[in-house]
């Protein structure tokens, strides 16, 4: 390359950059003094005539959870994965969107129709291709309009946008999937307990998209939270896999599974992000006190309504074992809790067989002097369970659980 391609390169190059995503172009070839702005010239905006052999929707979670924290210095970058999704019919009609708690669309283009020299063809899909995986990489760096994360808003969202449009229609989301608003807040879920799935999705019924086969929706990234986040071990992943899967069924649209794939790292130094309420995964907590409180969510512990162990509980109680093994302990009390759904005789019963249900397996550890009391809904950790008249689905998930004071 001459001096004076060079310079020439560098300057259209400078312009380029300061436009940002798509609009950043491509050159011919790295020799030639011609630059083309290759999106300009590949990607149209669609009229109301157009007839697009089929529509892509790809959406990007950006809420604040998808940067790290304390400081919001990186995030997940998926454009390249989102771009593996990209048709390649020629004449598609594809849209991007980043989501919060509704979803700003971005990008609404028309892809080149096919070229009867198949060379051409590919290389006009390869351009397509980067010029739009930039485009989602360029607004991931933006902040939603709507804080926080409806995931389900924005598949609907998604679903009212590739509606009006012929062909066969795709949505793809790419998101952790842990909302923390909406029907599918999953503050307020039971994690874990495959039984809160149908629960979960009776709940969001009125708000699921009516869809039908023609319509395909995949979800990416699923249980894969960003750095300083809330930590998900591997069952509560397949659990936050398995409610998207169930809701997605739901709308009656073709169904792939969705995966867990990491996205790629971009750096966005500085950026600016709304509030986000995080998603805590079920833990078992240890106040350090005479008596030490060791409580379990009873998601850990218990399916819905139920006081018989469910095969996920050994998990925690092996934690429970371990925690109290460090301790002299001189007497135990193991106190049952509920939240305030059901009639204060039934959360009574409830509360005190899941007592003695762990009671149980203490003494057979030969841990002595194990006593047991059911509290029902009558000692909350979180309140108020109702406000404005209408329940609190997170307070409520807090106050199921079970506490064990260790005397010592």
């Amino acid at each position: 390359m001459n001096g004076r391609t060079r310079a020439g390169l560098v300057v259209l190059l400078t312009s380029a950059l300061a436009t940002g995503g798509c609009d950043l172009g491509f050159f011919l070839g790295e020799d030639d003094p011609q630059a083309v702005d290759r999106c300009t010239e590949l990607l149209k905006k669609p009229v109301q005539a157009s007839k697009p052999g089929s529509v892509t929707v790809l959406l990007a979670d950006g809420s604040a959870s998808a940067f790290t924290r304390p400081e919001p210095t990186r995030r997940g970058d998926w454009g390249a994965e989102l771009g593996e999704h990209l048709p390649a019919n020629g004449g598609d009609l594809v849209a991007i969107g980043l989501f919060g708690g509704a979803v700003d669309w971005r990008t609404e283009v028309i892809t080149p129709a096919k070229s009867r020299d198949p060379q051409r063809t590919k290389i006009d899909f390869d351009d397509t291709r980067k010029c739009l995986t930039d485009d989602m990489s360029e607004a991931m760096k933006a902040t939603p309009s709507k804080p926080q994360s409806d995931v389900l808003r924005a598949l609907a969202e998604g679903a009212d946008y590739v509606r009006k449009w012929p062909g066969p229609k795709s949505i793809y989301l790419a998101t952790d999937g842990l909302s923390n608003t909406g029907c599918a807040d999953l503050r307020a879920a039971s994690i874990g307990d495959p039984s809160d799935l149908d629960k979960v999705v009776k709940a969001c019924a009125p708000e699921l998209p009516k869809l039908d086969k023609s319509f395909t929706v995949k979800f990416l990234g699923v249980g894969n939270s960003s750095a300083g986040w809330t930590d998900i071990k591997t069952p509560q992943r397949t659990w936050i896999a398995s409610l998207w899967q169930r809701l997605c069924e739901a709308t009656q649209a073709t169904c792939p599974a969705p995966d867990s794939a990491k996205p790629e790292i971009m750096e966005v130094d500085g950026a600016e992000t709304s509030a986000d309420n995080d998603v805590p995964m079920p833990t078992i907590t240890v106040v350090k006190d005479n008596p030490v409180t060791v409580t379990v969510p009873a998601s850990l512990l218990f399916d819905v309504d139920k006081w018989v162990l469910a095969d996920r509980a050994q998990d925690a109680l092996q934690d429970v074992y371990a925690n109290l093994g460090q301790l002299r302990a001189k007497r135990i009390e193991v106190r049952g809790h509920t939240d305030s759904t059901g009639t204060p005789e039934h959360n009574r019963k409830l509360s005190r067989q899941r007592a003695e249900t762990i009671a149980d397996k203490l003494r057979a550890r030969d841990f002595g002097n194990v006593t047991t009391k059911g509290y029902a809904s009558d000692s909350p950790r979180c309140q108020p369970e109702y406000r404005n008249g209408q329940p609190d689905r997170v307070a409520m998930a807090c106050n199921r659980r079970v506490e064990i004071l260790v005397y010592t």
